[in-house]
């Protein structure tokens, strides 16, 4: 309650009686009810300036300010301002969250899309290496060839090899030429003789001649 030396008490009176009397005196600017004899009866009127009001948080006593419409109205301003005010910041917090929220679902769909491109990227290039592991099987095992599972189990020579035994594949070692390209005769180092079966850049001929000549 404000400072009570420019204020005017009765003990006796009620509520409604001490609001009828400060409302009669154009002077009166607030009223409370006193609770100093305990039963709730009891007057306070001030006149003039209200000083030093203080909030007391437990057992106070109400104040009725009285106001004129205009201060009235500049207090329902200042209360709707800060309702506004209050709003906005609400309002902002939410949208604040929100846009977060956004942010997060974002980079969450952006490293979900990298994953899943470097899964793609890996099950196709493992399938393009076995494809191209079969088609490199072709010449150990053709279905088409009717020899079933049947394994040849050729021995395999470096290029280098091939072109000392052959003498560079010398004319003179030529025995022939097919469909496939020129046959020269060559010797290995441990003294064995071998057949050499080049392809020609002309040649129409592929894998499976080739295989099924050296099954020959």
């Amino acid at each position: 309650l404000p400072d009570t030396r420019g204020s005017w008490y009765n003990q006796t009176m009620t509520l409604v009686e001490c609001e009828k009397m400060c409302k009669s005196n154009c002077l009166c600017t607030a009223y409370a009810n006193s609770n100093k004899s305990g039963t709730r009866s009891g007057c306070f009127l001030w006149f003039g300036s209200l000083i030093d009001i203080r909030t007391i948080v437990e057992d106070g006593d109400a104040i009725y300010i009285r106001l004129s419409s205009s201060e009235l109205v500049l207090c329902l301003n200042v209360s709707l301002r800060h309702h506004i005010l209050t709003d906005s910041i609400e309002s902002s917090r939410t949208s604040s969250a929100g846009r977060g929220l956004r942010v997060i679902i974002l980079i969450v769909l952006v490293v979900l899309v990298i994953l899943v491109s470097i899964c793609l990227f890996y099950c196709f290039n493992r399938k393009k290496q076995q494809q191209q592991g079969t088609s490199s099987n072709k010449f150990r095992h053709d279905p088409k060839n009717g020899s079933g599972d049947e394994d040849l189990e050729l021995p395999l020579f470096g290029f280098s090899i091939i072109r000392k035994a052959t003498n560079n594949f010398s004319v003179n070692n030529k025995l022939g030429e097919g469909g496939f390209g020129p046959v020269c005769k060559g010797v290995l180092e441990d003294g064995k003789e071998i057949a050499v079966k080049r392809l020609a850049k002309t040649s129409t001929q592929g894998l499976h001649e080739f295989k099924n000549e050296v099954i020959l």
